[in-house]
């Protein structure tokens, strides 16, 4: 007779034949899980594992374990299969992590080979930035090869660490887990210009080592670089990097080296450098930094260098194989055992340090009382100078003839200059602090009816002294080949502009005889100066000043929104007074007899001297000398100022070579007015007239004037503007074999162009 089973056994029996019978029992609901197997589905083993092996007879075994078992199954008809809460459970498990396996390859082989395109637009645009921005950076990212469309790295295509961004950027390896990620840029000796945005550089997140080093960088590195947290190598010297290091380095734990040396760097160095677990490699030399050096722990460092700033107080205490090389040439005040003597102790507070105290400020007293004193010594001393310097000035300097006088004989007031006076040279220096002046200011006084300057203007200049010029405040003007030009307001109100001329190759007589001839010779578009002064190296020359502006600024500056452009009828009335005025001043500077406008009462005497001294040109004739007066009129100025006189006894093609050279000028300035480009600063035209004549060989004559000229007639106007172009390029270059006109000629030819204007427009009305 069989033994009975144990009570959980006989059980589980009882459950398995309940559930055969169609029964119920709810004390096994959470025990097992019941599996009806119909005939027609035969019970697969896997799930059909006994839980518990060895409590049930085998005969009562429903779930078999063979196949023998499995036909006897079939035949009993259904059968109830119990398989425990644990077996599910595990069996749940696994296939789950097979799931996420299959998914895990699935995302290596795949998706780790592309950065996203948010990384690509943000690398692309620090280069730019990197690059000076605009055009500039666009066009070195489109030379390096760096475009947003293009995936850097080709991942785990079988590509390796190569880029398609060329060699500057280097990928990870295939094998590595950040396969298709950038790991290394390198744009050392770039010729980059631009600064440094970390927020676009961080945007990589696998981005381990950067070298940006030996370019031209300017700006500061700022706290953004702490996104970057891969970073491991970072490389940025060589540049002109400034301000100071941010302290979010110290969030860089992976940091490995860091150098930014030779710099401009300045401020103290991050004291959480000093908590980097892993920098082996720091170079701050050669830059500006101040203050304490961080405590470093310098014996797991390969290299270290803040040499050649400004750093002071106790050097790290522990130094590992760093030498004194590393710490040279920064400010005094540098300490600390071995390298460096012992740092003093900080004195506790006590008897000595309270006597101390007494003696710095004992100390710091009688040092004010000595700076106060030094102070009213030297005040003394400089009213005393002021005095004598005021008592030497007026001496006379060398006589003019009959119509200038010497203004330097009243010292009413002493010679000083400000900080916004016109600058003024050695020899005006001298003069001005009292010696005896070799050539003083020279006043012109006003003949005939015919000049443009104001009352207001000669009855300043009449009673100007020099000194005025040195103590007035000046303005600065521009800038030119042959010298500076200034609005100085002198006392009383006047606005005066100074040309001031170093090194002209004439000396003193010489510039003196042809001022006053250009002051005799009087003529409405001719600006006439007002006053003179001449010394070895330097000569002044002074006019009324128009605050109309010129005709550069008129054709080239910037015009206020309320002021139209120069319309043709303008330009041609600028064109045909220029013409006048320079072909009068030509007939008056060769001696040919006074002009209608010179009403002087010796002009016969004058052209006389004029005819034995030699013809004067104007010299510099260009748009910045074409002023406008308050009414604007056009008026040229600066005239004599800088060309020399002409030898009498020279040839005729000598005498005449300096007039020549103003006809062309003004041929470029007709240029200028029809098609309103401007010449080069300190050329002479000629890459302008090139232009034109280009642009007429191609038969293009309408593209050559100016926009703003054409208007409702512009047809009738062009006929005029083709004209008056022909005579800017018979200036300009004369055909072969033809005698380039003169002056007066080039007048009468603008002048026909204006009457038939005139005529065409009066006509109209």
């Amino acid at each position: 007779m069989r033994s009975r089973p144990a009570s959980g056994a006989s059980t589980l029996s009882q459950a398995v034949l309940l559930q055969r019978t169609g029964q119920h029992t709810p004390a096994f609901e959470n025990f097992a899980v019941f599996v009806h197997l119909e005939v027609s589905s035969p019970c697969v083993p896997a799930p059909c594992m006994q839980p518990y092996p060895g409590l049930l007879p085998r005969h009562l075994n429903p779930c078999p374990d063979s196949r023998a078992q499995l036909h006897r199954a079939r035949r009993r008809g259904s059968v109830s299969c119990v398989v425990s809460d644990h077996q599910i459970m595990g069996r749940i498990l696994a296939a789950a992590a097979a799931v996420v396996v299959v998914l895990l390859l699935c995302c290596s082989s795949g998706v780790r080979g592309v950065e996203s395109d948010d990384v690509k637009e943000s690398l692309v645009k620090f280069l730019v930035t990197l690059a000076g921005g605009g055009d500039v950076g666009e066009a070195t990212a489109q030379a390096l090869g760096w475009k947003e469309k293009t995936d850097p790295c080709p991942g785990a295509t079988g590509n390796g660490n190569a880029s398609n961004w060329g060699e500057q950027v280097v990928c990870f390896n295939n094998s590595h887990p950040n396969a298709g990620k950038i790991k290394y840029i390198d744009l050392q000796s770039q010729s980059l210009n631009g600064t440094i945005d970390a927020s676009l550089l961080c945007a990589a997140p696998a981005l381990q080592r950067v070298n940006l080093q030996n370019n031209s960088l300017t700006g500061g590195l700022l706290p953004g670089i702490s996104a970057c947290s891969g970073l491991a190598y970072l490389f940025l010297d060589h540049n002109r990097l400034s301000g100071s290091l941010p302290s979010s380095l110290g969030q860089l734990r992976r940091l490995h080296v860091l150098d930014v040396s030779r710099n401009d760097f300045s401020g103290e160095l991050p004291h959480s450098l000093g908590q980097l677990p892993n920098l082996v490699r720091f170079a701050a030399n050669d830059n500006h930094f101040d203050g304490t050096i961080p405590d470093f722990n310098l014996p797991n460092y390969l290299s270290f260098n803040v040499s050649s700033n400004n750093l002071t107080g106790p050097i790290p205490k522990k130094l590992g194989t760093v030498g004194m090389s590393s710490f040279a040439d920064n400010a005094a005040g540098m300490c600390g055992k071995p390298l460096f003597p012992e740092c003093p102790a900080s004195p506790a507070p006590g008897k000595d340090g309270g006597s101390k105290s007494k003696k710095t400020r004992k100390i710091l007293m009688y040092l004010g009382y000595i700076l106060l004193g030094s102070v009213i010594l030297g005040f003394v001393v400089y009213k005393l100078c002021s005095r004598k310097r005021k008592n030497r000035l007026g001496k006379k300097g060398r006589g003019g003839g009959k119509d200038i006088f010497d203004s330097s004989t009243d010292p009413t007031t002493t010679a000083s200059k400000s900080a916004y006076s016109l600058p003024a040279s050695s020899e005006r220096s001298a003069t001005a602090a009292g010696g005896a002046p070799s050539v003083s200011l020279v006043v012109l006084r006003r003949s005939g009816t015919a000049s443009v300057t104001s009352a207001a203007a000669a009855a300043a200049a009449k009673d100007l002294r020099f000194e005025d010029l040195l103590k007035s405040p000046a303005e600065l003007l521009g800038r030119g080949r042959y010298g500076s030009s200034y609005k100085v307001v002198v006392p009383g109100g006047a606005a005066l502009a100074v040309k001031r001329v170093k090194d002209a190759s004439v000396t003193d007589d010489e510039f003196r005889r042809r001022m006053e001839r250009v002051a005799r010779a009087r003529h409405p578009a001719v600006l006439p100066p007002l006053a003179f002064y001449c010394a070895a190296q330097e000569k002044l020359v002074v006019y009324e000043f128009q605050s109309s502006g010129s005709l550069h600024r008129q054709l080239h500056g910037s015009i206020e929104s309320s002021q139209a452009p120069l319309d043709w009828p303008a330009r041609l009335h600028i064109a045909a007074k220029v013409a006048d005025g320079m072909a009068f001043m030509h007939s008056t500077m060769r001696g040919h007899g006074a002009s209608s406008y010179s009403s002087s009462s010796n002009s016969s005497s004058s052209d006389s001297a004029a005819a034995a001294e030699g013809a004067v040109a104007h010299g510099a004739l260009k748009t910045s000398n074409i002023l406008f007066t308050a009414g604007m009129e056009p008026c040229i100025s600066e005239y004599g100022v800088i060309a020399p006189p002409l030898a009498p006894g020279a040839g005729g093609s000598s005498r005449s070579s300096g007039l020549r050279a103003d006809v062309r000028a003004f041929g470029v300035l007709l240029l200028e007015l029809l098609t309103g480009k401007a010449t080069a600063a300190q050329g002479d035209g000629a890459e302008l007239a090139r232009w034109v004549t280009s642009v007429i060989q191609e038969e293009w004559t309408a593209e050559v004037f100016d926009r703003a000229l054409l208007s409702r007639d512009a047809v009738v106007n062009e006929q005029r503007m083709v004209r008056l172009l022909q005579v800017a390029m018979r200036c300009v270059d004369a055909a072969p074999g033809e005698a380039p006109p003169t002056m007066r000629e080039v007048a009468g030819m603008v002048n026909a162009i204006r009457d038939e204007d005139d005529r065409s427009h009066s006509a109209e009305a």
